[in-house]
């Protein structure tokens, strides 16, 4: 037993680096691509080409919030008692006395930017509440599933009494983190309206919405499993307290899909949401503008920029 682990019932004490999580070199390589790398250096030329030829700078702009979000990963691993393992790539900085390795840029990239831009995109075209909630349970099934992998692999681990956890994954991250996703999305329903047709500085203003948007999503919602499982206290209590955290995130998307649905938009399905979750990019767009009745697809170049931004 290491040194300063407290068993549960109770668990109140951080573990620092170096751990003992060590996985193999084709997990650190595997969970380096599955984490956003791949699809990342994918989307960056799909950004550029909407940039220069669209002169749709948005796209870009929020691969960059995403990528500058993943300044707050120490804080989260911190209070959520993450440790990643010791031989990874990396790391690509080192806060809190934590080492952040070389997937987390990318990965934020990926979940806070681009995302995202694709949560922005439906509520442009139009969405439902019912449609958002849906959204937001997309989000959340597919990141326990991205997830998944490396907890089973040892790239990384939830160390101590961990609420909601089943195999090695505590679920309640599902919620905060497709609460922070989904309101990233509506900060930018709302900013960019206000910045798109300005100089070039006032559109650098979405910049900043990845990590404000993600700190009032992930600590907003998962303030009560955070006390709960820094406090040493019974594992019981740990999980009726930590059960705040799901009650305020359905409560947080609730009021979300309130200031952005719109009656009569068009009604999107779980699966098709979920599947939309795995696509490229254009393959998202076109998912988009075929439930919208192919309104984007259909408008001149013009109007296709219009729309998308």
């Amino acid at each position: 037993m290491e040194p300063g682990y407290t068993p549960a019932p109770g668990y109140g004490e951080l573990l620092g680096h170096p751990s003992p999580v060590v996985a193999s070199d084709f997990d650190a390589w595997f969970f380096l691509f599955w984490a956003g790398l791949l699809v990342v250096v994918i989307a960056l030329p799909w950004a550029i080409i909407r940039w220069r030829r669209h002169n749709d700078v948005l796209p870009i702009l929020m691969l960059g919030a995403g990528l500058l979000t993943s300044l707050g990963e120490p804080m989260l691993d911190l209070v959520g008692h993450l440790r990643w393992s010791e031989n990874l790539h990396g790391p690509a900085f080192t806060n809190f006395g934590i080492p952040v390795p070389l997937l987390i840029p990318p990965c934020y990239a990926l979940f806070m930017g681009l995302e995202a831009y694709w949560i922005w995109s439906m509520i442009q075209k139009g969405i439902t509440k019912r449609g958002f909630m849906l959204m937001f349970a997309a989000c959340g099934v597919s990141d326990a599933i991205m997830e998944h992998p490396g907890v089973i692999m040892g790239v990384y681990e939830y160390y101590g009494t961990q609420p909601f956890e089943f195999y090695k994954f505590p679920f309640y991250w599902s919620f905060t983190n497709g609460v922070a996703i989904a309101t990233i999305a509506v900060l930018l329903h709302f900013v960019w309206p206000l910045v798109k047709d300005g100089p070039a500085w006032h559109k650098a203003a979405v910049l900043p919405l990845g990590i404000i948007g993600t700190m009032m999503g992930e600590f907003g919602a998962g303030f009560p499993v955070f006390l709960a499982i820094n406090a040493n206290i019974p594992t019981w209590l740990q999980w009726v307290i930590g059960s705040g955290t799901l009650v305020i995130s359905v409560v947080w998307i609730r009021v979300l899909a309130q200031l952005v649905a719109k009656d009569g938009a068009p009604e999107y399905t779980f699966l098709g949401l979920f599947r939309a979750r795995f696509m490229m990019p254009h393959q998202r767009e076109a998912y988009i503008a075929g439930l919208s009745g192919g309104a984007a697809a259909a408008a001149p170049a013009d109007d296709r920029t219009r729309v998308t931004n």
